[in-house]
């Protein structure tokens, strides 16, 4: 079975998101090293969203 973009995508989120917890338990959730990662991991879903996205457009275009 072929890797996906999806796939990967999903795969760097779940890293992202316990690297997120991570330093969570380490830091304040508004802490400036917190929030970085948070906003890294917003990037990612959003990738992964809008990839979805066009991937749904191109199956169903109607």
């Amino acid at each position: 079975m072929a890797v996906t973009a999806a796939d990967t995508l999903h795969q760097a989120i779940e890293q992202k998101r316990d690297e997120l917890y991570k330093i969570a338990s380490k830091h304040a959730w508004t802490s400036p090293e917190v929030i970085l990662v948070s906003q890294e991991l917003d990037t990612l879903i959003t990738r992964h969203v809008r990839l979805k996205h066009q991937k749904d457009q191109f199956n169903h275009p109607f």
